[in-house]
């Protein structure tokens, strides 16, 4: 017998005859595709920006990631089996256990968050939505005092630059033109903003620089050099030169660059070259 042979009923196929060798190869392939998927999600999973859990319709664990039981100070033996309840802080069981039987109800996907250490002020901020047999959850640590801290560093930071002054931040494409820049700036060099939006940047400057300023923009944006810094003259309005020192760095946008930032300090000590 070299293939199956489909035995019919009135016309309607019943059953189908196999030889060994062929259900055995089936077999094979079917179990090296099943430990190929395997593989595959427990790469995702391992990789996942957080940690994951999935839950079943019993609301018990099912699967945990390492780094999900590493936040949770588990193992990710002992999460399995175990009732959410037992598996997540126990300060916040009803708003866990009526946010994982929504998703369950609805088939939609919930945020909230989870209170780890009172004290610390540690949280975990989790997203549940639908799994293939229940609900999956991702979870990541976070701290209260980040995003206020972060806040008061950028105002902080905000407040010194226009304190210094002369300090101008430009953002540059991967070709290496104007894809951002302060009104400031624009008035600086006596182009209206809208003109300066996607200029070469090496355009604003003299033209003697221009060649050390392309070079290291595409140092910075082939991702050869981690930042460069260099001192020009910038073209202020007609003939008029300024002198500034400018520093290039790369923006990141995933796993590649995606642009660049550009900070360019004017030089009060330096005349202006008519």
């Amino acid at each position: 017998m070299h293939g199956p042979v489909t035995i019919t009923y009135h016309g309607r196929p019943r059953y189908v005859l196999l030889a060994a060798e062929s259900w055995d190869a089936e077999q094979g392939t079917g179990e090296r595709d099943s430990t190929h998927r395997e593989l595959e999600y427990q790469f995702l999973v391992e990789h996942m920006d957080g940690g994951l859990l999935v839950i079943d319709p019993e609301l018990k664990v099912t699967d945990a990631s390492s780094a999900a039981a590493l936040i949770l100070g588990r193992t990710p033996a002992a999460l399995i089996g175990a009732p959410a309840t037992d598996a997540l802080p126990a300060s916040t069981h009803a708003t866990l256990v009526s946010s994982l039987r929504h998703v369950l109800r609805s088939g939609e996907q919930a945020q909230f968050d989870l209170a780890l250490d009172e004290e610390s002020g540690t949280r975990l901020p989790i997203r549940a939505f639908p799994w293939v047999e229940g609900v999956a959850l991702l979870v990541r640590l976070s701290y209260e005092g980040d995003e206020e801290a972060r806040l008061a560093e950028q105002t902080a930071l905000e407040k010194a630059r226009a304190a210094h002054g002369r300090i101008e931040v430009i953002r540059l494409t991967v070709r290496g033109t104007v894809t951002m820049v302060e009104a400031e700036f624009a008035r600086m060099v006596g182009l209206a903003r809208e003109r300066i939006l996607g200029l070469r940047f090496v355009d604003l400057l003299a033209v003697r620089d221009r060649t050390t300023a392309r070079d290291a923009i595409e140092r910075v944006l082939s991702g050869r050099s981690e930042a460069e810094a260099f001192d020009a003259r910038l073209l202020c309005g007609g003939a008029e030169e300024l002198g500034a020192r400018v520093s290039i760095a790369p923006l990141a946008s995933g796993y590649a660059v995606g642009g660049a930032i550009v900070i360019v300090t004017l030089d009060p000590s330096a005349e202006t070259v008519q």
